[in-house]
């Protein structure tokens, strides 16, 4: 996998959702058999992982934030069901006991049956059209064979592969995503997932090479306000992760190499951490060995720092130059340590 540094990426596939393993594809129902919409949902579902007392928990996807919405137990025999209704079609997503892989799966008032894998995507799913679709799609990324540009083209009235660009929209450099999302029907105008991209696109526009790394709300482990501008006269990398965060986790020894070999060359590092909990946030830093200064995001992806600088992913890295201007995104490792040294 390559290594990226950037306001998208840093270095490894960043935390959003917790990643699953497809289910095989021969248990795909057919267009022939799904289920007409109507106004309510009924969600039938089996699945062969069920301790005692386990329970599913459905949750709502929207605005990037999953909202638990109904759970229910699950019997002797691993059965379960939902029964409500959903104002506008949406990505929603099965979890047991509330924790771990998340099974999603579009809904829109139409009947669902569903049979999981242990490894927590579906074995067999039948539904509306439109849910199938999804469920197309969402194999194909859980493999790695989603190639949304081609997609996109070929399907630029689908609402299910508008979520899949918003989602994966930390893939692509900012020119790439703003023509992807330009192939999009109009009438795809009013989706809410892309809403939500498009507000994440203006926002990029302002904070591109070239352009002054704006303020943010930032405190430190004691309280403190933190600023940008007190790192003024050296080139900074600003690091927004999370202790819970595995991929970030996994980016920590290359970050500390990297300050090793260049904090007395010009380079500071500020952290900028999503984390809720203060004692998990520094826990991390003393175990992963962070020595440069710390910063906490109160509001994790609400937060004045997370939508100033339209985080999609974690880890995430933007780098400064001495004079607080954006200097590079989406570089190799080796091209970065290039521009620290000029």
């Amino acid at each position: 996998m390559k290594k990226l540094i950037s306001l998208l990426a840093l270095g490894l596939i960043g935390c959003q959702n917790t990643q699953q393993q497809a289910g095989t594809a021969s248990t795909a129902p057919s267009a022939s058999s799904s289920y007409e919409i109507g106004d309510h949902y009924v969600i039938e579902g089996t699945t062969p992982v069920y301790p005692e007392g386990a329970r599913i928990f459905l949750y709502r996807y929207k605005d990037r934030i999953y909202t638990p919405v109904d759970s229910t137990a699950i019997d002797k025999d691993g059965h379960f069901r939902f029964e409500g209704r959903t104002d506008e079609p949406l990505v929603y997503a099965l979890r047991l006991n509330g924790s771990g892989t998340r099974a999603h799966l579009y809904l829109d008032n139409s009947p669902v049956e569903l049979i999981l894998n242990p490894n927590w995507s579906f074995e067999y799913f039948r539904s509306s059209d439109a849910a199938q679709v999804f469920e197309r799609y969402n194999r194909m990324a859980m493999n790695n064979a989603l190639e949304l540009p081609k997609e996109i083209k070929e399907a630029p009235t689908s609402p299910q592969i508008a979520y899949f660009l918003a989602r994966h929209a930390y893939k692509y450099d900012y020119p790439t995503l703003v023509e992807l999302r330009k192939i999009l029907d109009p009438a795809l105008d009013n989706n809410p997932y892309l809403k939500e991209l498009d507000a994440a696109i203006a926002q990029l526009a302002k904070i591109q090479p070239g352009a002054e790394a704006p303020e943010v709300e930032l405190v430190d482990a004691q309280g403190k306000k933190v600023s940008l501008k007190d790192f003024r006269g050296k080139k900074l990398l600003i690091d927004f992760w999370a202790s819970w965060c595995p991929d970030c986790r996994k980016a920590s020894p290359e970050l500390v190499a990297l300050y090793k070999e260049y904090k007395d060359k010009g380079l500071e590092i500020l952290s900028i951490s999503l984390d809720e909990d203060l004692e998990a946030w520094q826990a991390a830093i003393r175990k992963d060995q962070y020595t440069w200064p710390q910063a906490l995001a109160k509001g994790v992806w609400k937060s004045d720092a997370a939508q100033t600088y339209a985080l999609r992913w974690i880890p995430t890295s933007i780098l400064l130059d001495k004079d607080g201007k954006i200097l590079a995104r989406t570089i190799h490792v080796d091209e970065l340590k290039k521009l620290i040294s000029e």
